[in-house]
């Protein structure tokens, strides 16, 4: 009895920990949108995104599973394909590596705004590491900028949704 409770255990922690490394298990967190009137998306996400017009933070589960966030200024490549980060070795790029996928919030408050929905606005955008060399080498060359280099890391977007 106790080796097929054992069994069991393995093989749940096996499926959980499966589910953890996916993009699905990222993006049905939250299952209700509440704030898709208001999200970033299209040409004003990228611009905001382009121009640094944003508040961008990062989300990351540690090796313990805690949970890590980071403020960040990410760069996006030309194709906006994926964003780019040019961190300092922390504990954002290692769960970047070892996790695979964060989501990141890029979110706008303008208070001046009459519309609710007008004042509040921003994206959740799922991005996954890129760890292809020959990937990482093409975007260094496509996107010929003297702040990317072989040390940027690169997260692929994956998906972008409303806030909340």
């Amino acid at each position: 009895m106790k080796r097929i409770l054992f069994a069991a255990f393995v093989a749940l922690v096996l499926c959980l920990g499966a589910a953890a490394q996916s993009a699905d298990a990222i993006s049905k967190a939250s299952t209700t949108q509440y704030y898709a009137k208001s999200s970033l998306q299209g040409d004003e996400l990228w611009k905001a995104l382009e121009t640094m017009q944003c508040a961008i933070s990062v989300a990351t589960v540690n090796a313990d599973g805690t949970p890590n966030a980071a403020v960040v200024i990410p760069g996006v490549t030309k194709d906006r394909s994926a964003l780019v980060f040019g961190l300092a070795p922390n504990q954002t790029i290692e769960n970047f590596k070892a996790r695979k996928f964060a989501v990141v919030t890029a979110y706008i408050y303008n208070p001046t705004a009459t519309e609710k929905l007008d004042r509040n606005k921003g994206a959740r955008i799922v991005v996954e590491y890129i760890s292809d060399p020959a990937e990482i080498k093409r975007q260094i060359e496509d996107n010929k900028n003297p702040r990317i280099t072989e040390k940027s890391t690169f997260m692929k977007i994956v998906r972008v949704m409303p806030l909340g």
